[in-house]
């Protein structure tokens, strides 16, 4: 086989070139332990503040009790149902927040704004819905 001009190569095997990488230094080290990747940083994720392998529980995947008497609390047009059917645990969190306006108003900024680089963001109808759940929020807060 040697004399055909291919050869048989079992699958599966490439040769790589060997490159050494240099250590950091411990400067760099430091600085980087600050860091815990760990952890999901993102507020707007369920696993928010949990380590990134564990999985949300099912009461995380639907509306909590609390969350149905905050939801029902609203006018019925003005109740933000596709938000409470597509992402609960955004609903939960908007709902244990509620009594607290300026935590609220905060927090509906935040998803309003999304500035999560690289995400598509909320669709249209959630982003209304979250639009007015903080025109709400911002019509309670007390005159300063």
């Amino acid at each position: 086989m040697s004399n055909s001009t291919l050869e048989f190569r079992p699958s599966g095997t490439i040769e790589f070139e060997h490159v050494v990488i240099p250590s950091a230094s411990p400067a760099a080290a430091t600085a980087a332990a600050a860091v815990d990747d760990k952890i999901d940083a993102d507020p707007l994720s369920i696993n928010f503040g949990r380590e990134k392998d564990s999985k949300p529980t099912a009461a995380e995947r639907m509306l909590a009790g609390p969350t149905i008497d905050w939801l029902i609390a609203f006018a019925f047009e003005a109740r933000p149902k596709a938000l409470c059917e597509r992402f609960p645990h955004v609903a939960n969190r908007l709902a244990r927040s509620w009594a607290d306006k300026t935590a609220s108003a905060h927090s509906l900024q935040a998803l309003a704004d999304d500035k999560r680089w690289g995400t598509a963001g909320f669709p249209a109808l959630i982003q209304g819905e979250l639009q007015r759940l903080l025109t709400v929020a911002l019509a309670a807060r007390p005159a300063a």
